[in-house]
């Protein structure tokens, strides 16, 4: 008789440390998870920020230095009011992610339009602050386009996270949404035209 009453508390704690078990590992699974998930989240926003940080930078860039073009090229105003108006999207903190890129790219544009008059002005091609525009215009542009190849990398570890399980339960309790990856303009997949006879 008292082997079976041992037998049966052994046999009780043994079945409840187990359930104890299970559960532990299901919590501890779950806040490692949803932890994972806020911190691949957080790194998608750290790196727009970043994305943004650099089209401000090449907009602060492009802006300051094209005083040194206006000299040459008075009548050319219609890149500079496109500088202008991109240059204010990209400041409006209340743009949205599409809205920005769209600014960027018209951005992008106008200062390769800034470097094609060149061609057109031999003076302009000649002037030291010109050439140190090219080299500023270029550099920004680098910067930009790593900016945006390492927020893409975010967005994959993000978006691969949702998807995977047991990420994806969690994700869809929890309302984490996936993110799409940063998307050329449809203009930009066309080779550019620049012409100045408008």
């Amino acid at each position: 008789m008292r082997n079976n009453y041992n037998s049966y508390i052994y046999g009780s704690w043994i079945k409840w440390g187990a359930i104890a078990l299970v559960v532990l590992i299901l919590v501890i699974g779950s806040i490692s998870t949803y932890n994972g998930l806020i911190t691949a989240e957080q790194d998608v926003q750290m790196q727009w920020s970043e994305v943004e940080n650099q089209m401000q930078r090449r907009a602060d860039v492009i802006t300051n230095q094209v005083e040194v073009v206006k000299g040459y090229v008075k009548h050319e105003e219609k890149v500079f009011s496109d500088i202008a108006n991109a240059r204010a999207v990209l400041y409006d903190n209340y743009s949205d992610m599409d809205t920005k890129i769209a600014a960027d790219q018209q951005m992008a544009d106008s200062g390769r339009r800034i470097l094609a008059l060149a061609e057109n002005y031999p003076e302009l091609k000649a002037d030291k602050l010109f050439a140190n525009l090219q080299t500023d215009i270029e550099g920004s542009e680098n910067r930009v386009a790593r900016a945006r190849g390492e927020f893409i990398g975010k967005v994959q570890i993000y978006n691969t996270r949702l998807s995977r399980f047991p990420g994806n339960l969690f994700a869809k309790m929890l309302g984490f949404e996936k993110i799409d990856y940063f998307k050329a303009s449809p203009d930009a997949l066309q080779t550019p035209k620049v012409d100045f006879n408008d």
